[in-house]
């Protein structure tokens, strides 16, 4: 039974979720804070790659299982996008709304998975009381950064409020949910069980980053620096967040 404590972190989590993701869905943006909104989300998803799932995955179990896990998740991103996928439009716009959406829904499932896997780690925490504070931070700086960035691609994609809301609230959801299914599968969770997906959340956070995310920032080639700024933004505050958290 979840303690009074452990509930109050499930709580903190979701709340930090839904302070990230609020601004960039209600606030009146310009085309151009959008596009540098995603740039600074292309930077959140790149620094969580290089500097937490996958030094996490190699750390956990280095083989050449992990290196196709990442592989094949930027893969499988890349056919579904490039090739299952047909613009039926021959519109400039529609195509790029169309494209725009089909990079929110692989950026929500790559950010639940792991949101997912964050929940395994949030639930050793609650039988481990002195790296409690440490993980909670770490995930709450996390989920705030993220759900920010998958907010702004909804936004740019012009997903229906309704829609993206429900999208937000699963993806907010996931790591209690990971939480309160680890409790009692802590004592047989094998690290392997819990890397594939990680990495393979790593080849899809790569595919988005480079060949969607910073695309569409760099888009506009008589503006060029700030989007730059604001993808070094995004890579440091994920560099602090894991010198942080740990």
């Amino acid at each position: 039974m979840l303690s009074l404590s452990n509930a109050g972190s499930l709580a903190g989590i979701l709340l930090a979720a839904v302070v990230g993701a609020l601004p960039p869905l209600l606030g009146r943006w310009s085309d151009r804070q959008l596009h540098l909104f995603v740039a600074f989300g292309a930077g959140v998803f790149l620094g969580a790659v290089f500097f937490h799932l996958i030094p996490e995955t190699m750390a956990a179990q280095r083989d050449v299982l992990t290196d196709f896990m990442i592989l094949n998740g930027f893969m499988v991103v890349l056919f579904v996008e490039r090739v299952l996928v047909r613009h039926r439009h021959h519109d400039c716009d529609d195509m790029a709304e169309h494209r725009h959406q089909v990079v929110g829904i692989s950026a929500f499932i790559g950010l639940s998975i792991h949101s997912l896997m964050a929940g395994f780690a949030l639930g050793a925490s609650f039988v481990a009381p002195r790296i409690a504070l440490v993980i909670f931070l770490a995930i709450v700086s996390h989920k705030s950064v993220a759900a920010f960035s998958l907010a702004t691609i909804f936004r740019l994609s012009n997903i229906p409020l309704k829609r993206a809301l429900v999208m937000l609230a699963v993806f907010a959801l996931c790591t209690p949910v990971g939480a309160l299914l680890s409790l009692p599968l802590l004592n047989t969770l094998s690290e392997i069980h819990i890397t594939i997906p990680t990495a393979l959340a790593a080849g899809t956070f790569i595919y988005v980053a480079t060949m969607d995310l910073l695309p569409e920032a760099f888009h506009d080639t008589r503006k060029r620096f700030g989007p730059f700024v604001a993808l070094s933004i995004g890579i440091f505050v994920m560099m602090l967040i894991t010198r942080i958290g740990g």
